[in-house]
């Protein structure tokens, strides 16, 4: 195998590998001037019907900012083509477009990638006849391996963005699960509010109610933007009292509770955690409208919170109609509902995500029946 074949194949081997657009065109230039010996050359791709430079070598600038259709010049009808072009004089050849003006020979190639051409490899040498029929082949092989590398390239961020935005929207579906959640106690905390006989102190607790709903919502919000901006959700862990955040939770809970359901909660005082509050009130929420919802018939929904030792201990626990043993692994799925009319299946998924965001476990003991208790451990 001699030098030049051996610097294509090595070509082949450097843009198996994933790389940018920028250093596959870069490292193109660099083995093909090796191999062809040429003194300009530029790659142009089709877009729209028309060519546009992306790398180029010994070109004024206002050349390779030309853009140029399909059938113009050389480089046009290679592109419209797909045939491999040899222009031996270009000053006996009156469709060469002139780029550079000591440009006496040219070789163009398209670049085909899955029988489509997507661009051209022009190359360009001071003297006349300069390229030979080998070179056609060489120059061909080169097209080949940038196109295919540079679709691969373009596949690949495609299918990343996509997977971004797949990711995007899982997480809109999420936080629309819960802004969802806190509009609807705005609504039943509005109606109890017109409520000629409701008590003052209750008054004053639904307006808590109300206030907290609206911050969770704006929060929820900046969550959104927050992603968008920056790709990423971010988590703020600062040592939060955890009986005043679980009372409003609670309190929340009960606006949406029906008349045959009591939430009660049992805390200590002196219970602390490093934790983010807002995803906190969102988990412990998502679990009580789950408990309220389990017991159709009326019941108890528990809160109980204690501390173990180093570690904390949340349990949320019902009196509803349970979960059969082999529905339990499939709670945590994203879209599965049980025994909910109106439910659309992220509220476990949320409560699963945000304990292990926190480092936290999370288990759940049910029996269809009597019903069920998730007991988060932080330890």
């Amino acid at each position: 195998m001699d030098d030049k074949l051996r610097m294509i194949r090595f070509l082949g081997q450097y843009l198996a590998a994933s790389r940018s657009e920028a250093q596959i065109l870069e490292m193109a230039m660099i083995i093909s001037q090796y191999v062809l010996g040429y003194d300009h050359a530029i790659i142009r791709v089709l877009d729209d019907d028309k060519l546009t430079s992306r790398k180029w070598i010994g070109f004024p600038r206002e050349a390779a900012d030309l853009n140029i259709g399909l059938g113009e010049g050389v480089c046009g009808r290679v592109a419209k083509s797909g045939r491999t072009i040899l222009v031996e004089d270009t000053l006996q050849e009156p469709m060469v477009l002139k780029g550079v003006e000591n440009c006496r020979s040219e070789l163009c190639a398209p670049l085909v990638y899955n029988e489509k051409v997507v661009g051209v490899f022009n190359v360009e040498s001071d003297k006349s006849g300069f390229f030979t029929e080998r070179d056609i082949g060489l120059l061909e092989t080169l097209a080949t391996q940038v196109a295919a590398a540079m679709e691969t390239t373009r596949l690949r961020e495609e299918l990343s963005r996509t997977e971004k935005l797949s990711v995007v929207g899982a997480m809109a579906s999420s936080i629309l699960h819960d802004i969802r959640s806190d509009i609807h106690t705005l609504y039943v905390s509005s109606d109890l509010l017109r409520n000629p006989e409701i008590k003052p102190e209750r008054i004053e607790k639904l307006a808590d109610t109300v206030k907290s709903a609206g911050e969770n919502i704006y929060g929820l919000i900046e969550e959104i933007l927050e992603f968008v901006r920056t790709g990423k959700s971010r988590i703020s862990m600062k040592r939060v009292e955890l009986l005043p955040v679980l009372e409003s939770v609670v309190e929340q809970a009960r606006s949406f509770a029906p008349d045959n359901v009591s939430v009660e909660l049992s805390a200590g005082k002196n219970v602390a955690l490093e934790m983010d509050r807002g995803r906190f009130k969102r988990m412990v929420l998502n679990l009580l409208r789950n408990a309220v919802e389990a017991m159709p018939a009326g019941g108890v929904v528990r809160v109980v919170c204690r501390q173990d030792n180093d570690e904390g201990v949340i349990e949320v626990a019902d009196t509803g109609v349970g979960i059969d043993e082999s529905q339990l692994e499939k709670i945590w799925e994203p879209l599965y509902t049980h025994g909910k009319k109106a439910g659309v299946g992220l509220g476990m998924a949320i409560v699963r995500k945000i304990v292990e965001e926190h480092g936290w476990t999370i288990s759940v003991w049910s029996v269809v029946g009597q019903g069920t208790t998730f007991t988060i451990k932080t330890g």
